[in-house]
Protein backbone atom coordinates (compact mmCIF):
# COMPACT_ATOMS: atom_id res chain seq x y z
CA UNK A 1 0.00 0.00 0.00
CA UNK A 2 0.97 3.52 -0.93
CA UNK A 3 -0.16 4.99 2.08
CA UNK A 4 -1.68 7.43 -0.11
CA UNK A 5 -5.81 8.49 0.01
CA UNK A 6 -7.39 6.86 -2.58
CA UNK A 7 -10.03 8.85 -4.82
CA UNK A 8 -13.07 8.33 -2.51
CA UNK A 9 -11.16 9.61 0.02
CA UNK A 10 -10.09 12.78 -1.77
CA UNK A 11 -13.01 13.34 -2.86
CA UNK A 12 -15.01 13.14 0.87
CA UNK A 13 -12.14 15.13 2.14
CA UNK A 14 -12.29 18.18 -0.64
CA UNK A 15 -16.28 17.77 0.07
CA UNK A 16 -15.80 18.23 3.79
CA UNK A 17 -13.10 21.42 3.40
CA UNK A 18 -15.75 22.88 1.20
CA UNK A 19 -18.85 22.30 3.48
CA UNK A 20 -16.54 24.33 6.08
CA UNK A 21 -15.65 27.04 4.03
CA UNK A 22 -19.15 27.25 2.88
CA UNK A 23 -20.47 27.36 7.32
CA UNK A 24 -18.46 30.40 8.13
CA UNK A 25 -20.66 33.04 10.10
CA UNK A 26 -24.18 30.63 9.55
CA UNK A 27 -26.32 32.53 11.75
CA UNK A 28 -29.59 29.27 11.60
CA UNK A 29 -29.59 26.20 10.20
CA UNK A 30 -32.34 24.50 9.44
CA UNK A 31 -32.79 20.67 8.16
CA UNK A 32 -35.85 19.72 6.12
CA UNK A 33 -36.28 16.19 4.14
CA UNK A 34 -38.40 14.36 1.46
CA UNK A 35 -36.82 11.14 1.23
CA UNK A 36 -35.00 10.25 -0.91
CA UNK A 37 -33.43 14.03 -0.72
CA UNK A 38 -32.77 16.33 2.40
CA UNK A 39 -31.09 19.97 2.49
CA UNK A 40 -29.64 21.71 5.59
CA UNK A 41 -30.24 25.34 4.88
CA UNK A 42 -27.65 27.65 6.31
CA UNK A 43 -28.44 31.18 7.11
CA UNK A 44 -26.72 34.71 6.81
CA UNK A 45 -27.86 37.86 7.30
CA UNK A 46 -31.03 37.02 6.12
CA UNK A 47 -29.70 35.45 3.08
CA UNK A 48 -29.27 31.84 2.22
CA UNK A 49 -25.42 31.42 2.11
CA UNK A 50 -25.59 27.78 1.54
CA UNK A 51 -27.35 24.40 1.12
CA UNK A 52 -26.04 21.22 1.56
CA UNK A 53 -27.89 18.43 -0.37
CA UNK A 54 -27.73 14.45 1.30
CA UNK A 55 -29.82 11.45 1.15
CA UNK A 56 -32.45 11.25 3.57
CA UNK A 57 -34.15 8.09 4.92
CA UNK A 58 -37.42 10.21 7.08
CA UNK A 59 -38.85 13.27 5.80
CA UNK A 60 -38.26 16.01 7.96
CA UNK A 61 -40.15 19.81 8.49
CA UNK A 62 -39.05 21.87 11.96
CA UNK A 63 -42.36 23.05 13.60
CA UNK A 64 -40.72 26.11 13.51
CA UNK A 65 -39.61 25.87 10.24
CA UNK A 66 -39.55 28.98 8.13
CA UNK A 67 -41.49 29.55 4.85
CA UNK A 68 -38.28 29.50 2.84
CA UNK A 69 -37.87 25.99 4.55
CA UNK A 70 -41.91 25.00 3.99
CA UNK A 71 -41.32 26.11 0.31
CA UNK A 72 -38.30 24.02 -0.56
CA UNK A 73 -39.09 20.82 1.60
CA UNK A 74 -42.65 20.93 -0.64
CA UNK A 75 -40.27 21.28 -3.68
CA UNK A 76 -38.00 18.19 -2.49
CA UNK A 77 -41.36 16.20 -1.96
CA UNK A 78 -42.52 17.10 -5.82
CA UNK A 79 -39.11 16.14 -7.51
CA UNK A 80 -39.46 12.51 -4.64
CA UNK A 81 -43.00 12.11 -7.17
CA UNK A 82 -40.79 12.48 -10.18
CA UNK A 83 -42.50 15.81 -10.86
CA UNK A 84 -40.90 19.38 -11.83
CA UNK A 85 -39.32 20.99 -8.41
CA UNK A 86 -40.33 23.82 -9.79
CA UNK A 87 -38.00 25.75 -6.46
CA UNK A 88 -39.32 28.21 -5.78
CA UNK A 89 -37.70 32.30 -6.07
CA UNK A 90 -35.29 32.29 -3.18
CA UNK A 91 -33.07 34.94 -1.12
CA UNK A 92 -29.76 33.47 -2.30
CA UNK A 93 -26.39 35.13 -1.43
CA UNK A 94 -25.32 35.73 -4.63
CA UNK A 95 -23.16 38.97 -3.20
CA UNK A 96 -20.63 36.02 -1.32
CA UNK A 97 -19.64 34.67 -5.06
CA UNK A 98 -16.94 35.92 -7.55
CA UNK A 99 -18.14 37.49 -10.53
CA UNK A 100 -17.10 34.73 -13.49
CA UNK A 101 -18.38 32.05 -10.85
CA UNK A 102 -21.64 34.35 -10.21
CA UNK A 103 -22.49 34.71 -14.29
CA UNK A 104 -21.96 30.52 -14.64
CA UNK A 105 -24.56 29.81 -12.13
CA UNK A 106 -26.67 32.31 -13.00
CA UNK A 107 -26.58 31.30 -16.40
CA UNK A 108 -27.23 27.54 -15.50
CA UNK A 109 -30.16 28.28 -13.62
CA UNK A 110 -31.73 30.54 -15.96
CA UNK A 111 -30.89 28.55 -19.40
CA UNK A 112 -30.73 25.04 -18.16
CA UNK A 113 -34.30 23.26 -17.01
CA UNK A 114 -35.81 20.32 -15.16
CA UNK A 115 -34.88 17.58 -17.42
CA UNK A 116 -31.89 19.33 -19.15
CA UNK A 117 -28.48 18.73 -19.34
CA UNK A 118 -25.59 20.94 -20.65
CA UNK A 119 -21.66 20.43 -21.26
CA UNK A 120 -19.16 22.14 -19.28
CA UNK A 121 -18.48 23.80 -22.81
CA UNK A 122 -22.10 24.41 -23.73
CA UNK A 123 -22.27 26.40 -20.30
CA UNK A 124 -18.91 28.01 -21.08
CA UNK A 125 -20.44 29.25 -24.08
CA UNK A 126 -24.25 29.75 -22.36
CA UNK A 127 -22.35 32.28 -19.91
CA UNK A 128 -20.17 34.49 -22.34
CA UNK A 129 -17.01 32.52 -21.66
CA UNK A 130 -16.31 30.31 -24.69
CA UNK A 131 -13.66 27.70 -24.72
CA UNK A 132 -13.38 28.04 -20.26
CA UNK A 133 -14.78 24.68 -19.69
CA UNK A 134 -12.15 23.97 -16.86
CA UNK A 135 -13.37 27.07 -14.83
CA UNK A 136 -16.55 26.52 -15.38
CA UNK A 137 -15.95 22.86 -13.92
CA UNK A 138 -14.74 24.40 -10.78
CA UNK A 139 -17.39 27.15 -10.93
CA UNK A 140 -19.80 24.09 -10.69
CA UNK A 141 -17.31 22.79 -7.71
CA UNK A 142 -18.15 26.02 -5.84
CA UNK A 143 -22.18 25.67 -5.80
CA UNK A 144 -23.21 26.70 -2.56
CA UNK A 145 -26.74 25.91 -3.63
CA UNK A 146 -26.26 22.65 -5.10
CA UNK A 147 -29.93 21.22 -6.83
CA UNK A 148 -31.24 24.90 -6.96
CA UNK A 149 -28.33 26.06 -9.13
CA UNK A 150 -28.68 22.54 -10.70
CA UNK A 151 -24.58 21.92 -11.10
CA UNK A 152 -26.15 18.13 -11.37
CA UNK A 153 -27.04 18.67 -14.75
CA UNK A 154 -23.60 19.77 -15.85
CA UNK A 155 -21.79 17.00 -18.03
CA UNK A 156 -18.54 16.01 -20.09
CA UNK A 157 -17.96 16.71 -23.24
CA UNK A 158 -18.77 13.37 -24.24
CA UNK A 159 -22.13 13.62 -21.81
CA UNK A 160 -20.56 11.36 -18.82
CA UNK A 161 -21.25 11.99 -15.56
CA UNK A 162 -18.22 13.65 -14.12
CA UNK A 163 -16.84 16.18 -11.60
CA UNK A 164 -19.70 16.36 -8.80
CA UNK A 165 -18.87 17.42 -5.39
CA UNK A 166 -21.55 15.83 -2.91
CA UNK A 167 -20.14 13.68 -0.71
CA UNK A 168 -22.68 11.37 -2.42
CA UNK A 169 -20.57 11.96 -5.52
CA UNK A 170 -21.61 10.66 -8.70
CA UNK A 171 -24.35 8.25 -7.67
CA UNK A 172 -26.35 11.26 -6.41
CA UNK A 173 -25.64 13.27 -9.51
CA UNK A 174 -27.43 10.09 -11.29
CA UNK A 175 -30.13 9.77 -8.72
CA UNK A 176 -30.97 13.37 -9.36
CA UNK A 177 -31.21 13.38 -13.34
CA UNK A 178 -33.24 9.71 -13.30
CA UNK A 179 -35.40 11.79 -10.67
CA UNK A 180 -35.61 14.84 -12.86
CA UNK A 181 -36.53 12.45 -15.94
CA UNK A 182 -39.13 10.53 -13.93
CA UNK A 183 -36.82 7.37 -14.57
CA UNK A 184 -36.32 7.04 -10.64
CA UNK A 185 -38.43 7.21 -7.10
CA UNK A 186 -35.78 7.01 -5.00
Amino acid sequence: MSGKPGRNERHAATARKKEQRLNAGVERVEQIAAPPLGLTINWKDGRIASLHLRRAEGPRLDKDASETARALQAALSRLAKGQCADFPELPLDWDQLPPFTRQVLSALLGQVGHGKTVTYGELARLSGHAGKARAVGQAMARNPWPLVVPCHRVLGSTGALTGYTNPHGLPLKELLLQMESGQARG
